[in-house]
């Protein structure tokens, strides 16, 4: 990658302003001026040589361009690096309202339509919005768009609920697991026991997400991982949150992480295969074992480049109108929605969901690769498949 120009927000007014991003003195600089608040400069990464190794591969390695709406404000856990401040006294949009939404703000080539909130399986008529969702999919001639759920995994500990939601439509889940010590045993095994019933219902399991609240956590995560296999189709992987961390928690870089899960896997003897992917400075992915990761490490509104959010996944987090990158919507979306800043500017349209990066055969792969490694299942997989 090389020095280029670029966009940001000024953290403290939110407008969007010109920054550059340089390589000085064997690190990577964000340098932005807001016509307000001045010159800022901060570091991206201290390991220039790594960010020269990162590059983007779109050929190789891409994924459906799914829209992620928010259809509650509540949750059923309080997980403190989340970047969504449940609200567990506020009533849930109508499903008609997120029905409009989807007509006027979903572009009719969007890959799917991912439910989030807060956690959207609080909503006791999920199963109704999927179906109703299904049959608007249906009714608008967008047959190739699939309805995806983002949750936390508890309530798929459901194996009668998950068989629901199943008949409803849902198609793909995407589970955000956490280190057990976030929020204890009983909750991760819950989680652990969705990823089986999902399974087991025909729901593709798209992701498994681990949020780390600390590096020394890092090997009982891969572990796991190892464990689970090919039960989900990629494990990502997030230690600590540049948006809702504690101020204590130190700023770790995406190098960081890299260096050592690869000295965990040299030590384990765990092979490693870096694939193509959409890599930039929050994002790298490679293979463990033959098994998909996704290494990933947030920006915060100091350190935003909008030339590195430019491959999804997209958002339309209410009341913003735009569809960007969802690191983006959710720094608009605190700003706005949890301290009350007004956004003045408008979001420039080059960072905006484009119709023409949707590849229909790309999704086509997706699947044939889910369908591929169902094969490679353990027996104990399979038979949850087939009961």
């Amino acid at each position: 990658m090389n020095d280029t120009k670029t966009l940001s927000l000024c953290h403290i007014c939110y407008k969007h302003i010109p920054a550059e991003r340089i390589t000085k003195n064997n690190a990577v600089y964000l340098i932005k001026t807001c016509p307000e608040h001045g010159r800022m400069e901060y570091m991206v990464e201290h390991d220039v040589e790594f960010y020269n190794s990162l590059e983007y591969d779109r050929e190789g390695y891409s994924i459906p361009q799914g829209i992620m709406i928010e259809v509650t404000d509540r949750c059923n856990l309080n997980c403190p690096h989340c970047y969504h401040e449940p609200d567990n006294k506020v009533v849930d949009r109508s499903i008609d309202s997120i029905l409009k939404q989807i007509e006027e703000n979903v572009h009719p080539e969007a890959g799917a339509i991912i439910l989030a909130g807060a956690e959207p399986t609080v909503r006791k008529d999920l199963p109704e919005l999927v179906e109703a969702i299904c049959k608007q999919i249906k009714d608008l001639d967008r047959g190739h768009q699939d309805v995806c759920i983002l949750t936390n995994g508890v309530k798929l500990s459901d194996r009668a609920w998950v068989k629901r939601i199943a008949k409803a439509g849902a198609r793909m889940v995407m589970i955000g697991l956490n280190h057990p010590s976030y929020q204890g045993k009983t909750v991760h095994r819950k989680q652990l026991e969705g990823i089986d019933n999902c399974i087991a219902e025909g729901i593709f399991v798209y992701y498994t997400g681990y949020t780390l609240g600390s590096l020394d956590q890092m090997e009982d995560v891969l572990e796991e991982i190892q464990s689970l296999g090919y039960k989900s189709w990629q494990y990502r992987i997030r230690a600590g949150s540049d948006i809702g961390r504690s101020p204590d928690e130190p700023r770790f870089f995406l190098s960081d992480h890299v260096k050592l899960i690869k000295s965990i896997c040299d030590k384990k003897g765990w092979s490693w295969e870096k694939k193509p992917a959409d890599d930039n400075l929050y994002h790298y992915m490679v293979n463990i074992n033959g098994i998909s990761h996704r290494i990933i490490q947030w920006s915060d509104p100091k350190t935003i480049d909008m030339e590195q959010l430019m491959c999804g996944p997209w958002c339309n987090f209410v009341p913003l109108k735009p569809v960007t990158n969802f690191l983006h919507q959710i720094m608009l979306r605190d700003a706005n929605v949890n301290n009350g800043k007004p956004l003045f500017d408008t979001v420039p349209e080059r960072y905006m969901f484009k119709p023409e990066t949707v590849d229909y055969k790309v999704a086509e792969w997706t699947y044939k690769s889910w369908d591929d490694y169902k094969i490679k299942q353990s027996d104990l997989v399979l038979s949850l498949i087939h009961i």
